[in-house]
């Protein structure tokens, strides 16, 4: 049994909590676009991704905050922390979680109430409201969670899956994003029992390997476990200045503490880097990217930061004002130690005893116990706390 947990309007909630002034008002959280709106928002027509502009023009009376990481960070650690100890099994994501519920029925006197008890205790210990829903699979336990948001808990046994979702549309089934849907849309499959009609065969002419999947989930099935990746395919920051900015200074400055930040992650997981993307938003929201495969992994700040200056001369090419900067790191291998040239390796082991040394202080004391490099422009710019730089909302989402 698979026990799914989302947070309801997670960012707007937390500041609701911490600022009883706000309960019950149009909160959005978000910059330039709106990441998190809370349920009085939504009311109006806000949604996650709508512009600011928009967001305005349709509920005038709402509060726009930046948001704050660490603070979000802490709310959510805790809840996972209370979902560890009813799973036998847990996978993370920003604001949900995945549990599995395997063997622990009886413990629990029955699945129902352990989802019952876990969401009290998130309320009377976090303060946050979260919506649960349980499910024989992942697939069902997402939408069975979908299907009483907010605030709700929802039980699909093995028996009724087929009663659940056979007349749901399209867009619930997990996978059947905006363009997905418009295609079937288009070929007049509106409903999971349409969707059924179509053979597998056709869903894959149409989808790709994608195809095969949403045939085997319009029938309830998803196999996919419960499971902590080892190593993630990615670690990606990101973030919008606080201003648009053209000041090669600053930009070159945001993107030293983005990479820092990357590497450190990547480091307290074990892992090397072999490939770097560097993304960038305009002032008018049209974005570049481009990435660059390394010839041998690397846990170096300075030598990933080489690539993103290089990627960055490649793609920022127009005379407009940047609103958007972000670094992704994929590719990414165990470190197994040294793998440079015998002369190299007197240089990458006083590099490597440098990076511990700074990432034993900053886990210690916070990442702004020490600023570095590049990210000294930032000072006298930015507000710090203990977690380093506050950066706007978008850098939230990654």
């Amino acid at each position: 049994m698979i026990l799914h947990i989302d947070f309801d309007a997670f960012f707007a909630s937390v500041e609701q909590l911490r600022n009883p002034h706000l309960l019950g008002r149009p909160v959005i959280v978000g910059n330039g676009v709106i990441a998190s709106c809370s349920y009085e928002a939504r009311r109006f027509g806000c949604s996650a991704g709508m512009s600011l502009r928009q967001a305005r023009k349709l509920c005038p009376q709402v509060v726009i905050l930046d948001g704050n990481y660490s603070v979000y960070r802490c709310f959510g650690e805790r809840v996972f922390e209370l979902c560890g100890e009813f799973a036998c099994g847990m996978e993370t994501f920003l604001d949900e979680a995945y549990c599995d519920l395997a063997g622990t029925e009886r413990y629990h006197r029955g699945f129902m109430n352990a989802a019952i008890q876990l969401k009290k205790r998130i309320t009377e210990e976090v303060g946050l409201s979260v919506t649960i829903g349980l499910g024989p699979n992942r697939m069902v336990a997402k939408m069975a969670g979908k299907s009483v948001k907010p605030n709700g808990v929802q039980y699909i046994r093995e028996a009724d899956v087929d009663a659940f979702i056979r007349n749901r549309p399209i867009e619930d089934l997990p996978g059947v994003g905006p363009a997905t849907g418009k295609k079937l849309d288009n070929m007049g499959i509106r409903t999971v029992s349409d969707l059924r009609e179509v053979s597998m065969e056709d869903l894959q002419v149409l989808l790709g390997v994608h195809g095969i999947a949403i045939y085997e989930r319009a029938r309830g099935r998803d196999t996919q476990a419960v499971s902590e990746r080892e190593i993630p395919r990615t670690i990606s920051r990101e973030t919008s200045f606080h201003k648009e900015t053209i000041d090669l200074d600053e930009i070159h400055a945001m993107l030293y503490y983005l990479t820092e930040r990357a590497l450190r992650t990547m480091r307290s997981l074990g892992l090397k880097v072999r490939t770097v993307t560097t993304r960038i938003r305009y002032n008018d929201f049209k974005g570049e990217g481009k990435s660059r495969t390394i010839p041998e992994p690397t846990v170096m700040d300075t030598e990933v930061y080489e690539v993103v200056l290089d990627t960055l001369k490649r793609i920022y090419t127009r005379r407009a004002a940047l609103r958007h900067v972000g670094i992704v790191l994929s590719n990414l291998v165990p470190d197994s130690g040294f793998q440079t040239p015998l002369f190299d390796e007197k240089q990458e082991a006083r590099f490597r005893s440098l990076y511990r040394s700074i990432d034993t202080i900053r886990e210690r004391f916070g990442h702004s116990a020490l600023v570095v490099g590049r990210s000294l422009d930032l000072l006298g710019k930015l507000e710090q706390d203990s977690y380093g730089y506050v950066l706007r909302t978008p850098s939230l989402t990654k």
